[in-house]
């Protein structure tokens, strides 16, 4: 199914819906930079293929993951909603913000969605939220900035999964945990997150069956990597085997 994105905000969770589109599409759009008032135009996703997902849950085939982010051209401020206004009061708070060396160091130095998540976590989005924009970041880190973002996706992973303890939900969130672990090299950590699930009985919890049988497919895979010491970047292939990069 052909999914699109009116406005920025469907962006945050494009990357994980699943999709079957013909092809990856983009659309040129207009913006409004609320720092500066500057109009602008950028290519966002409008359209894409997913032919599945890493153990990370980024998507692979012919789609953008993650998606495209629009940025101020003067300031590099991340447009996630063309729709809202602000007052007064909240554009003082904004441009200070954008101006403090913090940020500055952010977009000096760091991806579009490491730094949206900084400035959704300074604007008080929920924590949740930024979890899983922090993940995002990591799929965009590259090699070096990759240990320093998967360490904080991994804290706020963490955080999240002690807030959704005894749902169905904590039980992605604990596999996205192990998988951070072991591409960190934190094998032992790993180790402990996956044997916990495996003997936890009521895993994978309240899911389709497809979905319980995935899960616990990449939980086997997650141990078997980490028998091997992988940090790789993996996913399961058609047929079950494993395929890293």
């Amino acid at each position: 199914m052909r999914r699109h994105f009116p406005c920025v905000l469907a962006l945050l969770a494009a990357t994980l819906l699943p999709l079957s589109a013909a092809a990856m599409t983009f659309a040129e759009q207009s913006f409004v930079c609320p720092i500066d008032g500057q109009t602008f135009s950028t290519r966002v996703m409008s359209s894409g293929t997913s032919f599945g997902s890493y153990f990370d849950t980024q998507r692979f085939g012919p789609i953008a993951s993650p998606a495209p982010l629009p940025m101020c051209p003067g300031n590099g401020f991340i447009v996630i909603d063309e729709n809202r206004s602000y007052s007064e009061a909240e554009l003082v708070k904004l441009r200070a913000f954008v101006a403090s060396d913090d940020y500055r160091g952010w977009v000096a130095n760091d991806t579009p969605y490491y730094r949206l998540a900084k400035q959704m976590a300074w604007s008080g989005e929920s924590p949740d939220r930024v979890a899983g924009v922090l993940l995002q970041a990591t799929w965009e880190a590259g090699s070096k900035r990759y240990p320093r973002y998967a360490a904080e996706a991994l804290e706020a992973m963490q955080q999240r999964a002690a807030r959704e303890a005894g749902t169905d939900q904590a039980y992605h969130t604990r596999m996205l945990i192990g998988e951070l672990q072991r591409r960190l090299g934190r094998f032992d950590q790993a180790q402990a997150t996956f044997d916990a699930l495996r003997g936890d009985r009521a895993f994978p919890g309240k899911q389709d069956e497809d979905t319980a049988v995935y899960m616990r497919k990449v939980l086997d895979a997650q141990l078997q990597l980490i028998r091997s010491r992988s940090v790789a970047h993996a996913r399961l292939d058609e047929d079950g085997t494993i395929v890293d990069f």
